[in-house]
């Protein structure tokens, strides 16, 4: 298998800072596809999407399924089981149920590393004009347009100012910061119950929870220039214990809190901070749903050791669509081009932080730029991360809840990921010679 170049990656994910020409292709969108769009089977048939749920994906989705007509349906299905449903329905062996997916760049690795994913040059190229397609939206690997990034994304501190301005606490800006914040809250704040909120759930959240503080402590989730495991050493150990060393902190449910858990802690006023994706950050502002709308605040995630970056990494998120889902590309394309158009961007300004020009930072809207200045890396692209992932997630609560030692849990996960990199042809068996990946000058 043919290891996926990170540069391409990179340039993507840098797209949020970078000062670019709009470069638009040319004439307005329209609402929807439909007959004048003069495409065979572009109102034709049902187009099914999969998408994570949160709230600019819910505001596309609306977008999405308005354009149902006579010969057309559109299901857009949101989940916060997307990533396992894309995976399995992208690499099935019959015809995938989804005719397209919202996939995070981690997810975009891995799908297409394994050639899972069909090139959109044609698409672009017949419908850029339409669409008014920004070069800075295109993902191109090896030349092709393999995806459509439309929002950017890091996990961001939030906290309650109001209570911080209270208790004259200053914004942590390391772990050990946030530690000392939480004891005064305890002791002095009655109003809240358990002072930090962060996702540590068994799997991805409190997977990317580690490798946020793994970095962030100096190391790497594999040698350099290799698909070897690295994030079982010192580092990784040091990762372990800042988690720990929250969850006094935190709620008796944090190993199963997840994103969705951490903003309805916010919300209802049970929790004063905590590290937070910035895609959710507008469910806090929400008057139907929050009690604490307008008092939230937000900062760079802390940093592991004084001066450093951020504990936090740089994503994006992108539409694709499947290689083995060929009859309603056009139609899919289209759907989802309506719910990217710049008047969905408009319409939903605050609810992301959107890729295309028009967009315009609202309250919460600086968090990935704010992440970028104070040093946050890109989220690694290697197409073996996910599988390290994966045992990552399956092992910390082990380490998390102290039954077992950090480092036998750490040891065990990167024995696992050597079985299944081995398995997938990124490490070699016992009689082949030791396969190096490269990876882009700074790659973690």
């Amino acid at each position: 298998m043919t290891a996926l170049r990170r540069r391409p990656l990179l340039a993507a994910a840098a797209l949020a800072g970078a000062v670019l020409p709009a470069r638009l292709l040319a004439q307005p969108d329209s609402a929807c596809p439909g007959p004048a769009s003069g495409t065979a089977g572009a109102a034709s048939g049902t187009v099914n999407i999969v998408g994570n749920s949160f709230p600019a994906l819910q505001h596309m989705a609306r977008i999405a399924e308005s354009c149902s007509q006579p010969g057309l349906k559109v299901v857009f299905k949101l989940t916060p089981q997307a990533r396992t449903e894309t995976e399995q329905a992208f690499a099935s062996a019959g015809r995938s149920p989804f005719d397209a997916a919202v996939v995070s760049m981690g997810v975009f690795a891995g799908l297409y590393a394994r050639r899972e994913l069909q090139p959109l040059d044609d698409l672009v190229q017949r419908h850029g004009a339409r669409w008014r397609l920004e070069e800075r939206m295109l993902v191109r690997v090896d030349g092709q347009v393999m995806a459509l990034a439309f929002l950017q994304n890091t996990q961001s501190l939030f906290y309650r100012a109001d209570l911080f301005e209270r208790h004259r606490l200053a914004v942590p800006g390391t772990y050990a910061d946030m530690l000392l914040a939480a004891a005064v809250l305890g002791q002095r704040e009655p109003s809240i119950e358990f002072p930090i909120a962060q996702g540590f759930a068994k799997g991805f959240d409190s997977a990317v929870e580690f490798v946020n503080l793994l970095v962030a402590h100096g190391g790497r989730v594999f040698e350099p220039g290799s698909a070897q495991p690295a994030f079982h050493g010192a580092a990784g150990l040091a990762a372990l214990a800042t988690m720990r060393s929250l969850l006094p902190y935190m709620t008796p449910n944090a190993l199963a809190s997840n994103a969705d858990d951490v903003v309805n802690q916010f919300q209802q006023g049970k929790a004063a901070m905590g590290v937070l994706w910035a895609s959710r950050a507008s469910r806090l502002d929400d008057p139907l749903a929050s009690r604490v709308a307008g008092r939230m605040q937000a900062a760079p995630a802390p940093a592991a050791r004084p001066g450093g970056a951020p504990a936090a990494h740089l994503w994006w998120d992108a539409v694709v669509l499947p290689r083995n889902a060929p009859q309603q590309r056009d139609a899919a394309f289209q759907v989802l081009m309506a719910a990217l158009s710049e008047d969905a961007v408009r319409s939903g300004n605050e609810l992301g932080v959107w890729v295309r020009s028009n967009w315009r930072a609202g309250r919460f809207g600086d968090g990935v730029a704010a992440a970028r200045a104070a040093g946050a890396p890109v989220w690694p692209g290697e197409p073996f991360f996910g599988l390290a992932i994966g045992e990552i997630g399956k092992a910390l609560p082990d380490a998390l809840a102290g039954g077992r030692d950090g480092a036998a849990v750490l040891a065990a996960a990167a024995a696992g990921y050597r079985r299944v990199a081995a398995e997938k042809g990124f490490l070699p068996s016992r009689s082949a010679a030791l396969h190096r990946f490269g990876t882009a000058a700074g790659a973690t």
